[in-house]
């Protein structure tokens, strides 16, 4: 993995923007490993690609996570705090990668793969409508479409089928297999409200999460840019090669 100094930050920032989340992830991941191509970082799992901006982000800003939720029942604000070692699983526990699996449920024999940052953009995609809102009807079918990308053979007793002939039960037994072959992917936290004590679940979506802080510092970065720039005449290029502690003791200094 590479370290992005402050410059190179903020270009990823900058050509980030007016994209969408995934596109975004990827433009992050691209920059932080260079090793690993773009299409290679587009058709990772869910959980591995997480995994790696869930590095890129111990990187960037540490282990500690900070974030908010509003409870369902009472609406009151609350902050929950994890580590990202909460989450990061180690070699040991994530299942060896490979192109395709197998599963049998329900009399069916399915072979499939693990879904993709090519597929999500492919289901959202397909349920847009004009203004880029998704109908509401649809959150059960992206489902539906996302496992029917990811089935590359479905077999009974010997002879081939279609995906709308698999039972829900079958479905869900797919569903299941794929959360434990990729456990990063769906990361989910158990909070409790300490107004109302009700309990409830959230996902952690390490992608959002990330770009929000990368934002933030962004603008707070460009706001210390022009009041250096403004204060000693120095260029964007000087200011952005000055380290972290510099910076701050050179506003210190003019009283900002």
């Amino acid at each position: 993995m590479k370290v992005l100094n402050a410059d190179e930050l903020l270009t990823v920032w900058e050509q980030g923007l007016n994209q969408s989340l995934l596109r975004r992830a990827l433009i992050l991941l691209a920059a932080a490993f260079p090793e690993i191509s773009p299409d290679n970082l587009a058709q990772m799992s869910i959980g591995q690609r997480d995994g790696l901006l869930m590095q890129l982000r111990q990187c960037l800003f540490g282990q500690e996570l900070l974030n908010t939720a509003v409870c369902p029942e009472c609406n009151e604000r609350i902050e929950w705090q994890n580590n990202l070692s909460d989450f990061l699983l180690t070699s040991d526990q994530i299942p060896p990668p490979q192109d395709t699996f197998e599963l049998d449920a329900g009399g069916y024999q399915l072979r499939f793969r693990l879904p993709n940052s090519l597929d999500i953009a492919a289901v959202i995609n397909s349920h847009q409508i004009q203004g880029g809102q998704l109908h509401q009807s649809q959150s059960a079918s992206q489902k539906q479409q996302l496992l029917s990308r990811c089935l590359l053979q479905i077999e009974q007793q010997g002879s081939g089928c279609d995906f709308e002939e698999l039972p829900d039960s079958v479905l869900q037994a797919l569903t299941n297999q794929l959360e434990a072959l990729d456990p990063q992917a769906d990361i989910r936290l158990n909070l409790t409200c300490p107004e109302c004590a009700h309990a409830w679940t959230v996902l952690f979506d390490i992608a959002s999460f990330l770009w929000t802080e990368v934002n933030e510092w962004s603008e707070r970065m460009l706001q210390t840019v022009y009041q250096l720039a403004a204060g000693y005449g120095w260029s964007e290029q000087e200011i952005l090669r000055l380290s972290p502690v510099r910076r701050q003791l050179y506003l210190g200094l003019m009283g900002a």
